[in-house]
């Protein structure tokens, strides 16, 4: 068979993604520890990468053994891929023991086991189903608001969020006995929405090494889910976040603006006492001092408004439930030169607030620091606060401002962080906080782990610039990233990434989409409109109420900006999913002749059907109008007719007639935040004025981020743009 232009576009995307997806990334630490010397650190990550074969993504550890004294690396493991098997693992925070929570499929069964090793024995275990042993039904998995599997201090106790024990369930017809029965299979249970649908019921256990056995804390509220916890200083007690279970409930991923209430529980009395209301606030995120008795942080924002806000740091006192605000929202950024030309803008590093979960090893071993990751702008950033002295100090790249900075944990007095920028997957580093101190300031407290080796050749290929600017001469900026090939006269297209959210961000890192198509041809601009996180509290409320309108602009502007900067003429191909619709589908329809292609994902093209059919119809209300939802009215308010015309009116699907831009979608029909059927009926209007479109369907949620779906994707996308554009191999 002769090779055609097609065929060679088709093997270029599939080797390109296949390289560069190839590549590890840093995803987590699980052990981090030093010697009692303080001159030997031991580190073991997970790494995460795709496995192109297999079409699924493969998780494997390596342990690193480092001397402080001669700053050299004195052992490297081999990979020890985690199995898929794996529900939990966790090691205690000694390093001893390691608690282990596995599935197995028996048939229709899926089955799980506990197990409990010390060093390489193991010392206790049992399968979930065993009546005699459990109390509980399947632990659930990790998820950052809905579930937790956490060792105490002192690695003697393990707490636990599972499902609640339920009969098996049996036909009306074929039980033996009607107490048999149980509830029917067929009985709807409510859930927790997009990605969250196994999270319908949790009960609180504990197991107690001391006596080799599982607790269920019994006197749980029935009303509440309770979705994260910490330890107390006390080895009797746990701080609880709970959300309410009535009248039902919205989606919770993504989505840290939910009413939540605090609880102190004593495991061995089963005695709950609720510490906070369930009012106008969201708290998430308790992480107990270590050594402080009856204090804990945690990170509050406010209920209703954007589903991602600029948090504060409270500390709380569980005796006197009072509370002290130790870092305020940021609300206002003040920026000194507000009129650098396009694409000189120097990163910004002032403190811009809180965007960003506490990790859970959090404290350094004295209790005197806290870890706090955030953004900063279009970069990540990290600080510590220092409760001695009472401020937050920032932990600067090793590397300078031109990297993200990722906090992983603290362990003793050191940090594990994974320094990253366009063109590096990881690097890893520990910084000394003793350097903090005024007696060891003038010392480099950054050690090189390990980092990830590129050829030379690829990593010299890309470079990136930030672009800022100041629309309507307000001081609320717009930030871009402009990624590109260094040293090449070619006209490349422009493919311009459009975040969802809208209250998200693409911060400057390492992304295998980004490089890939770098490779293939192409220059890459990252938009962070107005509404973005990291520019304090004013930008994200800028866009409550302004959606299809401020954001449209902005990227709109953005890419002017680079157009006119570099290349005016060359074509543009906006690629985005979620809020992202919203934003390309007004682009393609107010700018008809501007755009050459748009790639759309799950997207957003009618405010009003996503309003009725979405997991979050309080996004819809809060974005479009700067309205609250309230559970009476809930989807019903038709009776509202100028809200019901003004969402139609700023949809997407509203300038469907203007469209000429050939669309491609990428939909997931699991999708429980964006309904597919949303894509699928701008697709057929679409078709129906012959306008050039293509439609792939996935057995995936709104991320369709499986190794199966995400790469499939990336490989139509660029098929598309050459079909479209015409471009050469």
């Amino acid at each position: 068979m002769s090779s055609t232009p097609d065929n060679r576009i088709l093997t270029s995307a599939i080797e390109t993604y296949r390289q560069y997806a190839g590549q590890p990334t840093l995803a987590d630490i699980e052990s981090c520890r030093q010697d009692s010397n303080d001159e030997i650190l031991h580190l073991t990550p997970y790494f995460s990468t795709m496995d192109l074969v297999k079409l699924e993504d493969l998780v494997y550890t390596r342990s690193f053994t480092y001397s402080l004294k001669s700053k050299q690396l004195l052992f490297t493991s081999n990979v020890t891929p985690v199995n898929k098997t794996i529900v939990r693992r966790l090691a205690s925070p000694n390093g001893k023991y390691l608690a282990l929570v596995t599935k197995e499929s028996k048939g229709e069964q899926e089955l799980q086991y506990v197990q409990i090793w010390h060093d390489e024995h193991l010392i206790f275990g049992y399968e979930v189903n065993d009546a005699k042993i459990s109390p509980h039904g399947k632990i659930l998995p990790k998820n950052d608001y809905a579930s937790f599997f956490e060792w105490s201090s002192d690695s003697r106790r393990l707490v636990f969020a599972a499902e609640e024990k339920r009969k098996p369930l049996k036909s009306y017809f074929t039980a033996e006995k009607l107490d048999d029965i149980g509830e029917p299979a067929s009985t709807y249970r409510e859930n927790w929405g997009e990605q969250m649908e196994t999270f319908e019921t949790s009960v609180i256990c504990v197991f107690d090494l001391e006596t080799k056995q599982v607790k269920l804390i019994e006197n749980q509220p029935k009303d509440l889910y309770f979705g994260q916890c910490t330890w107390t200083t006390n080895p009797d007690e746990l701080i609880l976040v709970a959300f309410r279970l009535q009248p039902y409930r919205l989606g919770l991923i993504y989505c840290e603006n939910r009413s939540s209430a605090l609880f102190k529980c004593n495991w061995r009395q089963n005695e709950w006492t609720q510490l906070t209301e369930f009012d106008k606030i969201c708290r998430l995120f308790p992480r107990h001092l270590p050594k402080t008795d009856n204090q804990f942080v945690y990170l509050q924002a406010d209920v209703n408004r954007a589903h991602k806000q600029c948090q504060r740091l409270i500390l709380f006192n569980t005796q006197t439930k009072q509370e002290e605000i130790l870092i305020d929202r940021i609300d206002n950024v003040e920026y000194a030169n507000q009129n650098t030309p396009p694409f000189a803008a120097e990163w910004d590093t002032q403190f811009k607030g809180i965007y960003l979960p506490l990790v859970l090893r959090c404290y350094s071993s004295d209790g005197r620091y806290l870890l706090i990751r955030s953004t900063s702008g279009s970069r990540n950033v990290l600080y510590v606060y220092d409760f001695t002295e009472k401020k937050l100090i920032p932990i600067e790249s090793p590397l300078g401002v031109n990297t993200s900075v990722n906090g992983l944990a603290i362990f003793g007095h050191y940090i594990a962080v994974n320094v990253v920028d366009c063109r590096t997957p990881y690097r890893l580093y520990v910084f000394d906080l003793k350097t903090l101190n005024s007696a060891e300031k003038d010392k480099n407290g950054w050690y090189l782990i390990v980092e990830h080796e590129f050829k030379k050749e690829e990593r010299s290929k890309i470079e990136w610039n930030l672009d800022r600017f100041f629309p309507d001469k307000e001081n609320l900026p717009v930030e871009s990233i402009y990624v590109y090939q260094r040293e090449t006269e070619a006209k490349r297209p422009l493919m311009v990434l459009v975040h969802g959210g809208p209250n998200s961000i693409v911060p400057l890192d390492y992304y295998v989409g980004v490089v890939a198509y770098i490779s293939l041809g192409f220059d890459v601009l990252i938009v962070n409109y107005r509404g973005s996180i990291g520019f304090g509290q004013n930008s994200i409320d800028k866009l409550l109420g302004n959606i299809s309108k401020t954001d449209v602009q902005d990227c709109h502007d953005a890419i002017r900006r680079c157009l006119d900067y570099t290349q005016p003429n060359r074509p543009v191909i906006l690629i985005g999913g979620s809020h992202a619709g919203v934003i390309i589908g007004r682009l393609i329809g107010e700018y008809p002749d501007d755009y050459a292609v748009a790639v759309l994902r799950n997207p957003v093209m009618d405010l009003l059907h996503t309003y009725i059919t979405s997991d979050i119809p309080d996004w819809a209300l809060a974005q479009s109008v700067n309205s609250d939802f309230d559970f009476e009215t809930g989807r019903n308010r038709f009776f509202d007719l100028s809200l019901t015309s003004y969402l139609i009116e700023r949809s997407s699907i509203h300038l469907l007639d203007k469209v000429k831009t050939p669309v491609l979608f990428q939909l997931g029909k699991k999708d429980r935040r964006v309904p597919w059927s949303i894509g699928l009926r701008y697709y057929e209007s679409l078709k129906a004025k012959n306008v050039p479109t293509k439609l792939y369907v996935y057995d995936s949620n709104h991320a369709l981020s499986e190794v199966s779906s995400a790469s499939d994707c990336f490989v139509n996308t660029v098929l598309f743009i050459h079909e479209h554009l015409k471009l050469g191999a």
